[in-house]
């Protein structure tokens, strides 16, 4: 074998031990964070561990080939519930009684793009768009769309935690809720045609440290437990940055406790963050989530606008 194949072989193999390792590792998310994080990427090793096994079979190196196949349809079981379409696809949508659009939208509290993103949100034209990180530049952005968006409650911040709800139709209750301290969230209740919908942004902490780990993790905790003891017999939706892939027992946790749906799931493999044309490249962190009585028709991922995320919006149906 020539010597540069056998440096190749040996740098496939380094990958696959890595990959194989951190794959298993991300089992212990429960329990540490940086395990959390390496369950985030369970895409990518999949990706990377299928290119391998291939390539390990073209060397006839049957043992690491072998690894490689194994370890990738590890992570492949994992992440193929999102490939296949869900039982309770609105496929059947025109029968039921109301439909409605909700974006959400991380927008980065630095981003320049505000005309790029005001017009995106005119092209898309949803019934109701959270957008998230929503600084003071943000501001003149949100009172221009006053003209098709003139019920708003906004909780403009300096840095990374601002929030704001655009609504075409009145709200018939809204409050700002902590979850964590000194992070706002928006909780309204809103009327779609007679049906009383409850709509929810949020945007915890990102997982940087032990810290903060715990805070965001609480903090989704915290609004699983408000939407399981909700009295008033409303459908919710809870939509947002939630700083976690779906590959995260805590956010496994999260629709366990608040018995929702997420609607990327049977809905192809998006990703939100970091904002690039590539899977290998980012992961899913914003989130849209659903409860019983309502359906998924279209869930899309919108083009990068300047932020580091890109916008998710979701068509939905009323039914029973």
């Amino acid at each position: 074998m020539p010597r540069l194949c056998r440096h190749l072989l040996s740098l496939l193999k380094v990958g696959v031990r890595l990959a194989a390792v951190a794959s298993l590792l991300a089992f212990g998310a429960r329990w540490h964070w940086l395990m959390d994080t390496l369950a985030n990427f369970r895409v990518q090793y999949a990706l990377y561990l299928v290119v391998a096994t291939l390539l390990l079979l073209l060397w006839r190196n049957f043992r690491w080939s072998s690894i490689a196949g194994v370890a990738a349809a590890l992570n492949l079981w994992i992440v193929f519930p999102y490939c296949m379409a869900p039982p309770d696809s609105a496929s059947g949508g025109k029968e039921m009684s109301e439909s409605f659009r909700l974006m959400n939208f991380n927008v980065l509290s630095s981003n320049r793009c505000c005309n790029e993103v005001e017009a995106y949100l005119r092209e898309i034209d949803a019934d109701f768009v959270f957008m998230l990180e929503t600084s003071p530049d943000w501001e003149p952005t949100l009172k221009k769309m006053r003209d098709i968006y003139p019920h708003q409650k906004n909780e403009i911040q300096s840095g990374n935690f601002g929030i704001a709800l655009l609504s075409k139709t009145p709200f018939k209750e809204v409050k700002i809720s902590e979850y964590t301290a000194t992070i706002p969230s928006i909780d309204a209740v809103v009327l779609v045609g007679e049906e009383r919908v409850r709509l929810i942004g949020t945007h915890p902490y990102p997982p940087i440290n032990a810290k903060v780990s715990g805070l965001r993790n609480s903090h989704m905790q915290r609004l699983a437990e408000s939407i399981a003891h909700n009295s008033v017999a409303t459908k919710t939706i809870v939509a947002g940055d939630f700083n976690m892939t779906p590959w995260s027992p805590h956010f496994r946790n999260f629709l366990l406790s608040a018995q929702l749906e997420d609607s990327a799931k049977g809905r192809d493999l998006q990703p939100t963050w970091y904002a690039l044309p590539t899977f290998f490249f980012g992961i899913p962190i914003d989130h849209i989530c659903y409860s019983r009585g309502l359906r998924v028709d279209t869930r899309r991922v919108g083009p990068d606008l300047g932020s580091d995320h890109r916008a998710v919006w979701v068509d939905f149906w009323i039914g029973d």
